[in-house]
């Protein structure tokens, strides 16, 4: 896949949005939202291939987030990557169970972070 990927980063934390955007901006254009709330009006309005999400904030967390957009027709399809301070069993049962296609703990290694968002963008390219 040569087409760039559309990014959405949701954190509530500026340093953490600063980190996932250096290691997945090459990939493509990046949207940002500090709120779950955001992230769904921004995910509805302009739709990303994939959506770096945190588990934990202040009004909706990762997991409402993720079923929000599971619900939604329109954003049903967006590959979901949670990404937690915690990566306890319990933890990524939970953010897989809300329908996230993957988990990666904090903090992230950048090649990491932009292999996972490549390979999902793909899936989803080949899903679509």
């Amino acid at each position: 896949m040569t087409d760039p990927i559309r990014i959405l980063i949701v954190d509530d934390e500026p340093a953490n949005i600063q980190i996932l955007h250096a290691a997945v901006s090459p990939l493509g254009p990046v949207q940002f939202a500090r709120s779950g709330e955001q992230a769904l009006k921004l995910a509805r309005a302009n739709p990303p291939d994939v959506v770096l999400l945190d588990v934990v904030m202040p009004d909706l967390d990762g997991f409402a987030v993720t079923r929000a957009l599971r619900a939604d027709p329109a954003t049903a399809g967006m590959m979901v990557v949670l990404v937690s301070g915690s990566s306890a069993d319990a933890d990524v049962e939970c953010g897989l169970e809300s329908g996230a296609d993957d988990f990666i703990a904090k903090p992230v290694a950048p090649a990491l972070i932009r292999q996972r968002v490549r390979l999902l963008a793909e899936l989803a390219h080949r899903r679509r």
